[in-house]
């Protein structure tokens, strides 16, 4: 498609009826798109993101869990071997891969003497052969909670270490590669602060104990809390001297809830994440100051999300919010929830075909660097959300300076801006050039509860051979015009930034 075919696109996704719920009615037209001056500020750093923010979990649960939500998606059983899962697993690269969840405290390692364990919740040494064995074929950092519920009877009893003291020798001395261990799985409840700490300073001393060499030893990573700041409060003084990443858990929805789809797309429900996560980042900056900042389990309701709602393109504007949010505020791995397994999965537990939430992740990888950029707008929050950083190193490498600029509309108005406004011109440039990535429903109609997705004029989906299609952007110039209940990116390869040089 040439460029007077894609504007003519763009033009009659602004002047014609947009589908905006599943069941097929009509709102009115959208008005005309509203020029926005959009400012990014490419003289100083914001915050500083991982490379890896783009990560996903492996989970516990059982086929009978809010069926069929988890069938066969228990990483103790699920099928990891094929070529599929494989390759579109090692799309996630330099990600993470967090193996997890509530079920992660009943998980009894099958090494050494341990106490009966429950159905469907033994470890055996082979498939944790097999767990490792796929982390190293997906170039994925491998992150494995331990159960620190063994042998424990209260809030204030200590933790039985042995079977973990089995598990981590026989790790160590078989010399499989993991990035880290996690202790715990929102048990801030369950455990007191200064009883938790006690089971991680022993986690540690194993961890120095079998793997004497700091290069190759493993990092200590907790406590996957939900939302606590006043738990951290206590906690964290007492393993900083320890721990190398603080994870928390955020869930801005309720999958039970029949208003979530309606919210997804409100000011309200998005700037949740932000409140949630601002008062954490700074106990943990404050109490642990040499730590990483973790988001260790996400999506955009909790409850295994919502079908047809956390698995579809309306998810995305949680998604894209949420990812520039968690970078804005330093954090450096964004663990989503899930990559098989609930409603809110980024591959179809059944094909492994990608959901669009995928798609999503997979740019952002590729078109977002780690310094993050100041950015504002003549519009509102409510209406137009952006996140602006330096462009990954691939553009970079092209044309120093770069910068992208994330962009997600959940107004019913199309926007337009300028290239020029997006960056402080440099030596007078008024015709800057961009690169344009636009995703918008893939069925035609508009309709946001889809699992297709379109980026600019192409259906985003696998080949006959089960690989990913290109996703190339579209070169342009003039104004950049975002449609309605949109969301994307827009790369300004000339913008010159003073700190992406």
């Amino acid at each position: 498609m040439d460029h007077w075919m894609l504007n003519e696109m763009i033009h009659l996704l602004v002047v014609t009826t947009f589908c905006l719920c599943e069941c097929g009615v009509l709102a009115q037209p959208p008005p005309p798109a509203q020029t926005v001056t959009v400012s990014v500020n490419g003289s100083a750093v914001l915050a500083t993101t991982g490379a890896g923010l783009f990560s996903g979990n492996f989970d516990w649960h059982l086929n009978n869990e809010e069926p069929p939500a988890w069938d066969n998606c228990s990483i103790n059983i699920m099928k990891i071997n094929d070529t599929k899962t494989i390759y579109l697993a090692s799309q996630l690269s330099p990600g993470h891969l967090r193996i997890g969840g509530s079920e992660g405290d009943v998980m009894i390692y099958d090494i050494g003497e341990h106490l009966p364990c429950k159905p469907g919740f033994c470890l055996s040494m082979d498939r944790w052969q097999q767990i490792v064995a796929f982390s190293q074929e997906t170039d994925l950092k491998l992150v494995f909670g331990l159960n620190c519920m063994y042998g424990r009877a209260n809030k204030s009893a200590q933790w039985d270490k042995r079977n973990s003291d089995a598990f981590l020798q026989y790790t160590a001395q078989h010399k499989l590669p993991v990035y880290g261990f996690e202790v715990c799985n929102e048990k801030q409840g369950q455990v007191h602060a200064d009883v938790m700490a006690d089971s991680y300073q022993d986690v540690h001393e194993m961890l120095v104990k079998y793997w004497p060499d700091v290069a190759t030893r493993p990092k200590l990573i907790g406590p996957d809390e939900n939302p606590n700041a006043g738990f951290l409060e206590e906690f964290l003084p007492l393993v900083a001297d320890v721990i190398d990443a603080v994870t928390v858990h955020i869930y801005t929805g309720y999958g039970l809830d029949h208003n979530l789809p309606a919210q997804i797309t409100t000011g309200q429900y998005l700037d949740k994440y932000q409140s949630t996560l601002a008062p954490l980042a700074k106990v943990i900056n404050d109490k642990a100051p040499k730590a990483e900042i973790w988001i260790g389990e996400t999506a955009a309701a909790w409850h295994s999300g919502q079908m047809n709602t956390t698995n579809t393109f309306l998810s995305g504007f949680w998604y894209l919010d949420a990812l520039g949010t968690a970078a804005n505020n330093n954090v450096q791995a964004f663990c989503r929830q899930t990559l098989i397994g609930g409603y809110y999965e980024l591959l179809n537990r059944t094909t492994r075909d990608p959901n669009p939430d995928f798609y999503t992740g997979l740019l952002w990888n590729k078109l977002m660097g780690t310094k993050m950029l100041h950015v504002t707008s003549t519009v509102s929050r409510s209406s137009l959300r952006l996140y602006a950083a330096c462009s990954a190193a691939s553009f970079q490498a092209k044309t120093p300076g770069s910068v992208t600029v994330a962009f997600i509309n959940i107004a019913d108005t199309a926007f337009s801006a300028s290239p020029a406004s997006l960056v402080h011109r440099i030596d007078g440039k008024e015709n800057l050039g961009t690169i344009e990535y636009h995703l918008i429903p893939g069925d035609g109609q508009m309709t946001l509860r889809t699992t297709q997705m379109m980026l600019n004029d192409k259906l985003l989906e696998l080949d006959e051979n089960n690989k990913l299609p290109a996703m190339d952007g579209l070169v342009r110039s003039g104004p950049v015009l975002i449609a309605p209940k949109s969301y994307g990116f827009v790369v300004v390869p000339d913008a010159n930034a003073d700190v992406c040089t």
